[in-house]
This record gives C-alpha cells, structure tokens and sequence, in this order.
C-alpha cells in the first residue's frame, strides 16, 4: 500500500471515531476536551456528516482514487488556519488547535506523499 493511501486511510479510521463519539457520545467528547455541553442536535449533525465524510475517504481509499487525495488536501490545509481564526476571535477555545493541527498535519502527510509517489 502506497504512503498517500495510509495516509488517507488513517484519517479515514481518524473520521469514523470521531464521527462515533459525537453522534453517540457527544456531551462525554465535548467535555473531555472542556469544551462547553452540547446543546440540541446540531453536534449529532455535524458527526453525521463527518460519518458521510468518513465513507467518502474510505471508498476513495478503496478505489485509491488519487485524484480524491489531492483534493482533500486543500480543505484539510485550510482547518488549521481556519479553526486559529476561531480562537483568536474568541469563538472556541485553544484546544480547537489540536484539531487542527491533525487535520492539516494529516494534509501535509497526504500531499508529501502524493509528491514523492509522483516523482
């Protein structure tokens, strides 16, 4: 198995935990990483369409469409700097960062390897 589909496939596995513990257990995942309670349906939302998200990656690595990595790559550059806007607004607090920084770290990891497997 190629570099850039390991890649994908861990944010794949990345995707579907999390997907899990916010349609299931969103108030014990907020609160593990102090973020405030839920409140209503729109967490579950959200893990709902990183599980929708998640099924893309993982037929994407399934059918090691390339093409699919290289798009990803953009969007998950963007969280990182995106989630820092957030905090430095004061909209969420700093542990957002983490998030980001796996998001856009598991970009750089795809990206690089796409690079190398090209050349």
């Amino acid at each position: 198995m190629e570099h850039s589909t390991i890649s994908m496939l861990v944010f794949s596995v990345y995707m579907v935990i999390l997907c899990v513990l916010t349609v299931v257990f969103p108030n014990n995942f907020t609160a593990l990483f102090g973020l405030d309670r839920p409140d209503g349906l729109w967490v579950r939302v959200c893990g709902m369409l990183i599980g929708i998200l998640a099924f893309y990656y993982i037929m994407a690595v399934r059918e090691v469409n390339k093409s699919f990595y290289r798009w990803t790559v953009y969007g998950r550059l963007a969280v990182f700097p995106t989630l820092a806007v957030f905090v430095i607004l004061g909209f969420g607090p700093p542990i957002l960062l983490l998030f980001g920084a796996w998001d856009s770290g598991c970009g750089i990891w795809t990206g690089l390897a796409l690079r190398r497997e090209a050349s």
